[in-house]
């Protein structure tokens, strides 16, 4: 897994959020996938992250998302086959004004079907919409 490689999986993901395209985004990950914030944990099967998945884009929808960026900004190999990867995030609405920004960290995997993403830490992203007073999922 190189950095040209964990760059370029990373903006197809944020290109994918930004075409809203689902079915891309959850072939992105593997499965059970595993998120972990404010002090809690969620392992989602396929068709929970899917409507998870789907929920979080009309979330972003709702807030005029028109793209997504993602910014790799350290790599840090923990295995052969995994990586610890932190990106900064920004959302830009369809007039180009930022709507928010922020950190994320995730381990990815170097999968016989390539590059998949199988952990998200997403605590900074739900810091980022609570202080806008849009909490995700609320």
């Amino acid at each position: 897994m190189t950095a040209a490689q964990v760059d370029a999986f990373f903006q197809n993901y944020a290109a994918a959020f930004s075409r809203e395209d689902v079915n891309e985004i959850c072939a992105l990950w593997d499965y059970p996938a595993f998120m972990s914030y404010d002090g809690r944990q969620a392992v989602l099967d396929r068709d929970q992250f899917r409507q998870n998945t789907v929920a979080l884009c009309a979330f972003y929808r709702a807030r005029d998302l028109a793209r997504a960026e993602k910014q790799v900004l350290e790599i840090a190999r923990l295995t052969p086959t995994t990586a610890s990867v932190r990106t900064e995030d920004r959302l830009y609405n369809s007039g180009g004004a930022l709507i928010a920004d922020w950190e994320h960290v995730y381990l990815l995997s170097d999968t016989p079907n390539g590059i998949k993403a199988v952990v998200a830490l997403p605590d900074n992203e739900l810091r980022a919409w609570r202080d806008l007073g849009t909490p995700l999922g609320g």
